[in-house]
């Protein structure tokens, strides 16, 4: 993915001496000293994620340690290089995502610390492994053939042979013989205090954003926030409230505590991508408090969404975003974003509420309550494709084919125009064993977008012809 760099800061960035990736060979990383004690190891490829080392007295201390086991072990190679030592007291997970905590297993001396939720988030995620094994292996193939195509000696083929390297990185690790799922043996839910002998980490629940268990953890004597992915760069825009139910009060009380000293704090490091200063911090903050009081306002105030955007004009504190290249209609596209998933807040999720119906009554109860919401055309509920999407996988997750069947065809009914609806769906029906019906919605998918390699290669594995392209005319 092609980014656009925010801005750029006044730290030490050395390039370790690290052969490109292979068989045996380790990932290349930027190492960027933000202070004495604390390194931010940023691997080379497409997800860009900083895997930070705190240099304690009482040991090493690695946040975020990648995605396997694999990953681990070449994070401790880069850092052996880098300061001549490779035994870790503690590993700390900044949420629960697997690309950001599956390399659990590849430190056995240390001390794994995370927030509850996260444990419970790995713990679950677990029954995924061989269906993200395969999904890997998937793009992995994808990613070759289209290296193959390319100039060996183009730029573009520079960028997907990293790209290739990365999936290859990911399923060798994902398939690696012994390989678990290792969930942190030290929670917490609040607040953590961890002495390091010289350094002390505050580690603090930030509250559910980007994943129902994000933490900060801060560094007093040296000045640095590692935030994890909170803020998620897409390009030029830090995308934060990506999960259905969202702490924004528990956000701006732990980032007011951080913020309030204002020598107290220098570098902000996210989970992928960058380093911020302490004022891209400050912005951020002042933009989230003021959207979040004006959309509160407006549902007070009885204003229906849309008209409440008109009322909801671009703030001056993200000129910064169009300054590092954000076209207008990215930035107008983001605040909206950012504007609905706050408001959500104050209404109900239909995905929630077909949730608890099924887990109460059954598939049939579930797809009862969705034709009675939209048969009262119910304003204070709302539904999210995603929302539904990742429900239906859920179930899926826990071999409940028959709920996953329903959700998914509730996202079929109520979004006919998506074409991820009927993959999704026609995934759930391969599962339970019903061919044509899968092959039937798989080629409806690819009807609607030709580009969907996963419904095509679907719609091979299950025998069947792949729909042709239409004509243009």
């Amino acid at each position: 993915m092609r980014r656009i760099p925010v801005f750029f800061l006044a730290v030490s960035v050395v390039f370790a001496a690290i052969p490109a990736a292979g068989e045996d060979a380790a990932p290349p990383f930027r190492v960027q000293r933000v202070s004495d004690r604390v390194l931010v190891f940023t691997e080379l490829s497409p997800w860009e994620s900083n895997h930070v080392v705190i240099v304690g007295a009482d040991g090493l201390v690695l946040v975020d340690p990648g995605h396997t086991a694999l990953m681990g072990r070449l994070i401790r190679e880069a850092v052996a290089d880098e300061l001549g030592r490779d035994r870790f007291a503690y590993v700390i997970d900044t949420h629960g995502h697997w690309g950001h905590t599956w390399g659990n297993a590849g430190f056995p001396e240390a001390l794994v610390i995370g927030h509850e939720q996260a444990s419970r988030t790995i713990e679950a995620d677990r029954v995924n492994l061989e269906r993200r094994a395969e999904f890997i292996r998937g793009q992995l193939e994808q990613t070759q053939l289209r290296l193959d195509g390319l100039d060996a000696a183009s730029e573009e083929a520079r960028d997907v042979r990293i790209e290739r390297d990365h999936f290859d990185r990911i399923a060798r690790g994902l398939g690696e013989s012994g390989f678990t799922v290792q969930p942190p043996r030290l929670t917490f839910s609040d607040r953590l205090s961890l002495d390091l002998g010289d350094l002390t980490l505050e580690i603090s629940f930030l509250g559910r954003g980007h994943s129902q268990s994000d933490i900060v953890v801060l560094i007093p004597e040296e000045k640095v926030l590692l935030m994890g992915c909170f803020f998620l760069e897409r390009g030029p825009l830090p995308v934060f409230g990506t999960q259905t139910v969202l702490d924004p009060d528990r956000w701006l009380e732990v980032l007011d505590l951080v913020l309030e000293n204002e020598a107290g704090l220098e570098h902000v490091v996210l989970g992928q991508h960058t380093v911020w200063p302490r004022d891209r911090l400050v912005v951020m903050r002042d933009y989230m408090a003021g959207l979040w009081s004006e959309v509160k306002a407006l549902e007070a105030e009885g204003v229906d969404f849309e008209t409440g955007m008109d009322r909801l004009p671009l703030p001056a504190e993200l000129d910064f975003i169009r300054q590092a290249g954000a076209s207008e209609e990215d930035l107008v596209g983001y605040h909206r974003f950012e504007a609905t998933a706050l408001w959500r807040q104050l209404k109900e999720s239909a995905a929630a509420k077909v949730e608890q119906a099924i887990n109460e009554g059954g598939p049939g109860a579930g797809l009862a309550l969705y034709r009675e919401i939209v048969g009262r055309n119910d304003t204070e509920v709302y539904f999210d494709e995603n929302e539904f999407n990742l429900l239906g996988y859920r179930f899926l997750g826990q071999e409940r084919v028959d709920e996953a069947i329903a959700v998914f065809q509730i996202n079929v009914d109520h979004f006919p125009d998506s074409w991820n609806v009927y993959d999704s769906l026609g995934e759930a029906y391969a599962v339970k064993g019903d061919t044509a019906r899968a092959i039937e919605l798989y080629r409806r998918s690819v009807e609607l977008n030709p580009d969907n390699t996963n419904g095509v290669q679907a719609i091979e594995r299950l025998g069947s012809e792949v729909p042709a392209a239409p004509a243009e005319g």
